[in-house]
């Protein structure tokens, strides 16, 4: 589902839009399967292929924790796939995770807090995660077919993305598809034009994700990442250290 975050030695806007404009090459696919989570157990991270970037599997194992469908809402649900965004190409590493009608995907990502709040058109809010600067921001599915197998297209991250036409609830207007709700933070509290963790949830129901939800899911699984900086007043610096 995620295309790839496109670094960039520019912060000019204009710049940088046509730049990741250029990039894009390929559109993450999900294929909704047609069984019950009841059916199967919940799924294990896929192996690594020689294709993949390295961190995709800490990045995936990170995400694929036995708690993430409490975190979503759902205690009783049940992670129906786990793996590399299908179709997502470029170097930054991408793990998705099924959980219901919900799509999770975690970014190690090139695309920095000040790239995505210099680029209006999104609509970037500020925020906090743990003492580190971050930034929401939506946007849009498209969803083709009908019957027992729609596939929906998650045109995840900057490159190519259709901003969504979100009002206050970041609900989208009809007909536009599920909104996708983005919180990009940074790696290193003192850092915010370096690489970022970036979760990406969307319901394809339509049913928007609200940002209490985005921190929930952030907070319990950034601080478990390699690469994360813990801000000297996260009260997760030690496990985070630790499980490392």
């Amino acid at each position: 589902m995620p295309l790839p975050a496109v670094r960039k030695s520019s912060r000019n806007t204009a710049a940088q839009v046509s730049a990741m404009l250029l990039a894009v090459i390929g559109i993450g696919l999900w294929t909704m399967a047609d069984r019950t989570e009841q059916d199967l157990p919940s799924a294990a991270c896929s192996a690594p292929q020689p294709a993949d970037p390295p961190n995709y599997a800490a990045l995936c194992a990170a995400l694929n924790r036995p708690d993430l469908p409490a975190l979503l809402g759902m205690p009783q649900g049940q992670v129906s796939a786990a793996g590399p965004a299908p179709l997502a190409f470029g170097p930054d590493a991408v793990a998705e995770v099924h959980v219901g009608l919900s799509v999770v995907a975690l970014t190690d990502s090139s695309v920095t807090v000040e790239d995505i709040a210099d680029m209006p058109e999104f609509h970037p809010r500020p925020t906090t995660v743990l003492g580190h600067g971050a930034l929401t921001y939506t946007t849009s599915t498209v969803t083709l077919g009908a019957g027992g197998s729609p596939q929906t297209l998650f045109v995840h991250d900057l490159p190519g993305a259709t901003p969504s036409p979100a009002d206050e609830d970041d609900r989208t207007s009809p007909g536009s598809g599920a909104p996708v709700r983005h919180l990009v933070v940074a790696q290193d509290p003192k850092a915010p034009g370096g690489r970022a963790f970036e979760i990406a949830i969307f319901r394809t129901n339509g049913d928007p994700v609200d940002n209490a939800l985005l921190h929930q899911v952030a907070e319990a699984v950034m601080p478990t990442l390699p690469r994360w900086v813990a801000a000297p007043s996260d009260p997760s610096g030690s496990a985070s250290a630790a499980s490392r």
